[in-house]
């Protein structure tokens, strides 16, 4: 494993009941089972929880190859995908050439575009857990809020949460390192019961930990490419700000010609061979209440 200065033999810290849990996993991978985990951060960014699923990753690769004689790739470019765009994409890589493998879904900050964004990484996530399942992959995805995930993925789909928070020091420095563990009946209690305030402490951890802020990648090299990729991802949100905005001046104006929310949508529809339904077109002139003629 990877070393760093000062120590005295290979290898990072891990707490031991985090390697435990992860260690029963890898017990289990070769019966055909994939694992999924999430890591949020109290629903904060800058909280660490990216690092943290980095080395989970990175453990799982070294162990894959010491139990089993597997080799899998571990680098930025083959492990880490920073959007739902890429998720599949890299899953099926992954699952065709390199069974066993772990995949990171790091959406580098959340998603900060706000909720119609977080909509399309939730069905990422979705279509990713329904095309991908049977790769046997270990599955980290990492975001600032458990809570924002679909109940399904949440409580099913997801094998544990691990949720970051921070501590203060005493000379009230704020420290990150630190994180509570929820096995699947614990988390299925949080979400149940935090979900409607965003509380994580409506329910009880099985346990806490901490971990050590060691990079066993290039971090400088992890640092740009997720710069690169909150660029590219501002710059698609912007592009797709300006499609719907053209696309709304289309639909005022077949308004303005006499067209109901469902004579546009049936046009949209005769034209573009894709269904289109009249909730879809009100939505998009921001309009929530039905027209008379559509009640």
């Amino acid at each position: 494993m990877g070393s760093y200065k000062g120590q005295r033999s290979p290898g990072f810290y891990m707490h031991e009941t985090l390697k435990e849990n992860l260690d029963l996993l890898l017990k289990n991978v070769k019966r055909d089972w994939d694992f999924v985990i999430t890591i949020s951060g109290s629903g904060r960014v800058r909280m660490g929880k990216s690092l943290l699923g980095i080395q989970i990753a990175f453990y799982w690769n070294y162990m894959i190859e010491e139990l089993y004689g597997i080799k899998n790739p571990f680098t930025i470019k083959d492990n880490i995908v920073f959007n739902g765009s890429e998720l599949i994409k890299i899953g099926n890589i992954l699952g065709e050439k390199h069974k066993y493998s772990s995949l990171i879904f790091d959406e580098a900050g959340a998603d900060l575009e706000g909720v119609k964004a977080m909509k399309k990484t939730t069905q990422a996530v979705k279509d990713f857990l329904r095309e991908c399942g049977q790769y046997n992959l270990l599955t980290i995805l990492v975001l600032p809020d458990f809570f924002d995930l679909p109940k399904g993925v949440a409580l099913s789909r997801c094998d544990f949460l691990i949720n970051c928070y921070t501590s203060v020091t005493d000379d009230d420095y704020i420290d990150r390192g630190y994180f509570n563990f929820y096995s699947r009946p614990n988390k299925k209690y949080l979400y149940l019961r935090g979900k409607k305030e965003l509380d994580y402490s409506s329910y009880k951890p099985d346990w806490s930990g901490d971990w050590d802020p060691f990079y066993p990648i290039d971090e400088a090299e992890y640092r740009a490419v997720k710069v690169e990729a909150l660029k590219a991802r501002e710059a698609i949100s912007a592009k797709e700000e300006r499609q719907l905005t053209y696309l709304r001046g289309c639909f005022i104006h077949m308004k303005a010609m006499g067209l109901s929310h469902r004579e546009i949508a049936e046009k949209v529809t005769d034209i573009t061979g894709m269904p289109a339904s009249h909730t879809y077109i009100g939505r998009v002139l921001g309009k929530e209440e039905k027209e008379n003629d559509e009640e």
